[in-house]
């Protein structure tokens, strides 16, 4: 299928890009589904056969009959799968201009950035108790009879 998915970018004339904008997904899930590092989801092709109705679905899953239900001509376009793979392996940058829009990001997020939900654990890694007394061992019993000792 990601050959297909290619040829589909191909005939449209459209960028990976601007498939993951068009379908509401993240670019890097196409990126993903055409260097073989993913296989699509039902969700993806869902989304695919709705946004694009007149794609034949069987061709697309399945490569059986024409790419589209109509009987719109299907160009014959050599795919060259290279140019829709990103080379993550190689310290050159990425020359495409389907990429233009890419913005790097930093892989720590800002403490103001983080989810209004979430959960901070403010409980100390070690409670004392009232008295001052430190726990000096732990012993877990089991329905089995065995135990273990921290």
């Amino acid at each position: 299928m990601q050959d297909r998915l290619k040829q589909f970018l191909t005939m449209e004339g459209i960028s990976p890009a601007q498939l993951a904008a068009h379908l509401g997904i993240q670019r890097s899930g196409i990126s993903h589904l055409l260097s073989g590092r993913n296989k699509p989801s039902f969700e993806f092709l869902q989304k695919m056969l709705t946004a694009y109705p007149d794609l034949n679905g069987d061709w697309l899953i399945l490569g059986k009959g024409r790419p589209f239900k109509s009987d719109r001509p299907v160009p014959e376009i050599p795919v060259n799968p290279a140019q829709f793979v990103e080379e993550e392996e190689s310290d050159t940058p990425l020359d495409d201009s389907q990429f233009d829009d890419y913005q790097e990001f930093d892989a720590e997020i800002p403490e103001e950035q983080l989810a209004e939900n979430r959960i901070i654990d403010t409980t100390p890694a070690h409670t004392p108790s009232p008295s001052g007394q430190k726990i000096a061992r732990i012993l877990v019993l089991f329905s089995d009879g065995t135990f273990e000792e921290k």
